[in-house]
């Protein structure tokens, strides 16, 4: 489409912060989550990773750290 620019595909899901245990919503590289125990997410974070419930996805904030770079790269985008 005319207009529309294409950023690298991403999904989002909760995970628990190494440090804390308490969850956020990270953005990773890829089209969705293929079962792996551990990632990097989009702001560069190792966290580990599991199915989450209902109320990880309801309760936990979206990183805006992730937030911010998905938004820069899609304005920087060709």
């Amino acid at each position: 489409m005319i207009g529309v620019r294409h950023a690298e595909p991403h999904y989002w899901l909760p995970t628990p912060d190494p440090d804390t245990g308490i969850f956020a919503r990270h953005a990773f590289q890829g089209r969705r989550w293929e079962g792996q125990s551990v990632d990097i997410t989009v702001c560069g974070t190792a966290v580990a990773m599991a199915k989450p419930n209902e109320m990880d996805w309801r309760t936990a904030p979206t990183c805006m750290s992730c937030n911010e770079i998905l938004k820069n790269r899609h304005a920087t985008a060709p």
